[in-house]
């Protein structure tokens, strides 16, 4: 990954858009269902654009550093063009999301432009739904958790003070934050997207869910400093169906969509992903769960 950041400022010096012209007529792009926040394309084409990316780039790496055609060993790659605009720090989040790909833990960063970023292609995967979440399956989801979990850390420096604090005696939770914000979002907005939309909004009763919140973040804060940070690691928050993929050979599981990851108890998201198997986001069902489908202690 290093290699690859250092690529990238070295190419500051190719005229792109001199050498697009050629090029882009080569690449087919198509766009990808499925992204509830942000629009997703398929660019594909690169495998035949090596010789092109050779001329480039050849004279800009170092003797003894990596060859073109080990980094541009992909045929697709997938664009992201972000939204939820407001809602999400993206500067933070895609600085993050590199650094979960350097763990192994996400897949693949490639780059990123003013209002999205470039990433591998996973090909032979498909993201899953909510009758895909079988015991065998659930398994593999556990793992790719736990290895979230357990084993990814931020490096010091700005990034890990942002969701961590600056304090080191004091954890941030940025589960407490996000709420109040949300609804400080909540209570400024008087029209929604569509008229059902703002008939939900309005029949919420914002007023409680706040003296909700604010009871259990009190009741966090009464514990110790050290009974406070027990638990809290970096969680994913979005753990649906949607947001994970399964190889469909393999049955290997990659966690995708980390745009509202940050630091949390870790049993938030073991709960959170428990609850995404009701239901309710996917196209026809109109926010409408079923909670039979909910896990059972066997």
């Amino acid at each position: 990954m290093d290699d690859e950041i250092d690529i990238r400022s070295m190419t500051k010096s190719v005229d792109w858009g001199v050498a697009s012209t050629g090029m882009l007529p080569k690449l087919t792009c198509s766009r990808v269902t499925g992204g509830l926040t942000n629009e997703l394309y398929r660019v594909t084409g690169f495998v035949g654009l090596k010789q092109e990316f050779s001329r480039l780039l050849a004279p800009l790496l170092p003797d003894d550093g990596p060859k073109v055609a080990s980094l541009v060993d992909f045929d697709s790659v997938l664009v992201r063009k972000l939204g939820a605009e407001g809602m999400i720090d993206r500067d933070a989040e895609t600085s993050t999301y590199a650094h979960l790909c350097n763990a192994d833990v996400a897949y693949r960063y490639l780059g990123r432009f003013k209002n999205g970023r470039v990433e591998g292609w996973l090909d032979g995967f498909m993201t899953l739904k909510c009758e895909d979440l079988d015991e065998s399956t659930s398994l593999e989801i556990a793992k790719e958790m736990a290895k979230l979990h357990c084993s990814f850390d931020l490096p010091p420096g700005e990034l890990r003070d942002h969701y961590f604090g600056v304090d080191p005696d004091t954890i941030s939770v940025g589960l407490w934050e996000q709420l109040k914000d949300w609804t400080t979002q909540a209570r400024s907005h008087v029209e929604f997207k569509t008229p059902r939309d703002t008939r939900r909004a309005k029949a919420l009763k914002l007023d409680e869910i706040e003296c909700e919140v604010e009871r259990y973040i009190d009741m966090f804060s009464s514990k110790s400093k050290e009974e406070q940070k027990e638990g809290v690691v970096f969680c994913h928050n979005d753990l649906l169906p949607a947001n994970i993929m399964k190889h469909s050979d393999s049955n290997e599981i990659q966690l995708i969509d980390f745009e509202y990851g940050g630091t949390n108890y870790s049993a938030f998201d073991i709960a959170n992903h428990f609850n995404e198997y009701a239901g309710g986001v996917g196209e026809g069902e109109n926010g409408n769960t079923d909670y039979s489908r909910f896990p059972s202690l066997e």
